[in-house]
C-alpha cells in the first residue's frame, strides 16, 4: 500500500495518509496512471504541447476500458469514434469541438461557460483541438477529455510530471470489501448531529518543563471550560481561557480570556469575538512608549470570515459547496455510498502517490468489516504505515454501536512526533494528546438542547472582515 496517511492526517479521519515515487512509467514529457496503474506507451509517447497536456488516443482509449475493436479511425473525415457502456465519443484533427452520446456530465460551451449536459447527449468543446502527430502518425488528443465526459476524476501531479485519471465507478466495483460495523457506528453518530445539542466540557493545554535565562523552570498552562451549541448546519462556541503555569513551583498570576465563535454551514460565514481586561491591564503596565504608558484596549468588535471563498480561493470554485454537500449526504446514507460520495469528491487530492484506489485500500483497511478484530464487545481495526500506527475502536452493546475511540502514534521518522488517544462512550468524550513538547487534555458531555445555536453577532455589534484585516497592508491601517 502507497503511503498516504500524512496527507490524510493533515485533512482529518477520513482524509489522512506519506509518499513513495510514483511508479507511472517515464515515458515522454509526462506519465499517466489510470486507476492507480501505470499506463506503458509503445509507439507514441504523451507530449506537452502549447502548455497542453496530450495522450495517444487509441492507447488512452484502451487505458479507460475501451475494447480495441469499438475504436474506429475514419481516415477521409479524420476523426476517431469510441463507444463504452452506452457512451459514445467522436473527436476530429483539428476540432475542438467533440461530439458525444451517454449520460449526462459537465461540460463547457465555446463561449467557455459552464453547465450540465442531458443524458442523451451533445456537443462540448476543447480548449485545444486533437492533432496528429507528423513523426508518429498517430492521433493525440487533450488529457482529461474522455475522462471527463466518463466521469472519471482527472489530475495533475506536477512534483511527479504525471497524469492521473481515475474511474471511481469502476475502481468500487472491484471493491469486495463491506462496511456493517460502521453502519452501526453512523447509526449511533448521527443521534448527535441531527438534531439541536449541547456540549459543555474543559480543557487543559500544557507545555513541557522550559528553563529561563536565569535558570528557572517555566511551565505554561493554558485552560479552561467551554460551551458549545450545535445543530447539523450551525455552531455557537464560548470558551473562558486562562493563561497561567509555574516559575520554581510557584504559580503565575493569571490572563483570563474571553473567546465566542458562530458559523452557519449553509453560507459559511465564521464569526469570532474576543475580549480581556487582564491581556489589556497587562499591556498597560508593560508596555511604553517614550518614558510613557500606552493605553492599549482589545476593540469591542467581532471579526468576520467568509470560509466558503477562503476554500474556494485555496481548492477551486465549489469546494466548499462540495464539503458541505459530503456531510449532509452522510446523514442519511449507508457508510459505502458515504465513501462513494467521498472518492469521487474534490476533498481528497489525487496525487502519483495517493489515488483513489489508494485511499480506498487505507480506508478499507481501518474501516471495512474484514479488518476489524473482535475483542468482547469492541471492535478494533489497525493501520500502520511508515511510523504512523492508529487503532480506531467500536465499543457495542445489544449488537449496536455506543461509542468509539481511537488511538493514532506517528514516531520521529515522520517527522511529526505525537500521540493521542478520542474516545466517547455514551454521551461522554474525553482527548489525550502529545506533540511538540505539549500535552492537550479535553472532556465533554454531549446533552439534547431546547436551544438553535446563534449563527450572527449581536444585534448593533461592530463586525470588521477579518479576511481584509489580514491581508491590509500594515502602512494602510
Amino acid at each position: 500500500m502507497k503511503k498516504i496517511l500524512r496527507p490524510i492526517l493533515c485533512g482529518g479521519v477520513l482524509a489522512a495518509l506519506l509518499c513513495t515515487p510514483s511508479l507511472a512509467a517515464e515515458q515522454g514529457d509526462f506519465s499517466l496512471l489510470v486507476n492507480g496503474e501505470p499506463v506503458a506507451f509503445t509507439d507514441a509517447a504523451p507530449v506537452l504541447k502549447d502548455g497542453r497536456s496530450f495522450l495517444p488516443a487509441v492507447t488512452t482509449f484502451q487505458a479507460l476500458g475501451f475494447a480495441q475493436e469499438d475504436i474506429v479511425w475514419n481516415g477521409e473525415t479524420q476523426s476517431v469514434t469510441a463507444s463504452k457502456d452506452g457512451t459514445t465519443i467522436s473527436l476530429t484533427v483539428g476540432d475542438s469541438a467533440v461530439t458525444w452520446t451517454g449520460p449526462s456530465w459537465s461540460q463547457t460551451s465555446e463561449d467557455g461557460t459552464s453547465g450540465s449536459a442531458g443524458g442523451s447527449g451533445g456537443i462540448a468543446y476543447l480548449d485545444a483541438a486533437p492533432y496528429i502527430d507528423p513523426a508518429t502518425n498517430r492521433t493525440y488528443i487533450p488529457v482529461g477529455l474522455v475522462a471527463d465526459i466518463l466521469g472519471c476524476r482527472v489530475a495533475w501531479d506536477g512534483a511527479t510530471s504525471t497524469v492521473i485519471i481515475d474511474d471511481v465507478d469502476a475502481i468500487l466495483a472491484e471493491n469486495t470489501e463491506t462496511y456493517e460495523r460502521m453502519d452501526q457506528y453512523l447509526d449511533y453518530a448521527r443521534k448527535y448531529s441531527q438534531g439541536n445539542y449541547q456540549v459543555e466540557g474543559s480543557y487543559l493545554l500544557t507545555s513541557a518543563p522550559g528553563e529561563m535565562e536565569s535558570g528557572a523552570e517555566i511551565i505554561n498552562t493554558i485552560g479552561g471550560d467551554y460551551n458549545l451549541i450545535s445543530s447539523q448546519t450551525a455552531m455557537q462556541f464560548a470558551m473562558d481561557m486562562s493563561i497561567g503555569g509555574t516559575i520554581m513551583g510557584a504559580p503565575i498570576a493569571p490572563t483570563d480570556m474571553n473567546l465566542d465563535m458562530r458559523a452557519d454551514l449553509d453560507t459559511g460565514m465564521l464569526y469570532l469575538y474576543f475580549q480581556s481586561e487582564d491581556l489589556e491591564q497587562l499591556m498597560n503596565n508593560n508596555v511604553q512608549v517614550n518614558g510613557e504608558s500606552v493605553e492599549f484596549q482589545i476593540p469591542d468588535q467581532w471579526y468576520s470570515l467568509d470560509m466558503k471563498a477562503v476554500y474556494d480561493e485555496a481548492y477551486g470554485p465549489g469546494f466548499y459547496e462540495e464539503l458541505v454537500a459530503l456531510s449532509a449526504a452522510s446523514q442519511e446514507a449507508a457508510f459505502a455510498q458515504t465513501l462513494e460520495e467521498l472518492l469521487k469528491s474534490d476533498t481528497l487530492i489525487l496525487t502519483s502517490t495517493a489515488t483513489t484506489s489508494d485511499y480506498l485500500e487505507a480506508l478499507n483497511q481501518l474501516l471495512g468489516d474484514s479488518h476489524f478484530q473482535k475483542s468482547g464487545s469492541t471492535y478494533t481495526s489497525t493501520l500502520e504505515q511508515d511510523g504512523v500506527t492508529i487503532l480506531f475502536h467500536l465499543y457495542t452493546s445489544g449488537g449496536q454501536v455506543n461509542g468509539y475511540g481511537m488511538e493514532m502514534t506517528a514516531s520521529e521518522t515522520t517527522g511529526m512526533e505525537m500521540t493521542m488517544t478520542m474516545e466517547m462512550k455514551g454521551d461522554d468524550m474525553s482527548l489525550l494528546m502529545e506533540m511538540a513538547g505539549m500535552t492537550m487534555e479535553m472532556d465533554g458531555t454531549y446533552r439534547p438542547s431546547s436551544a438553535a445555536p446563534e449563527t450572527e453577532p449581536p444585534a448593533g455589534a461592530t463586525v470588521v472582515d477579518l479576511w481584509e484585516l489580514l491581508t491590509t497592508p500594515v502602512s494602510e491601517l
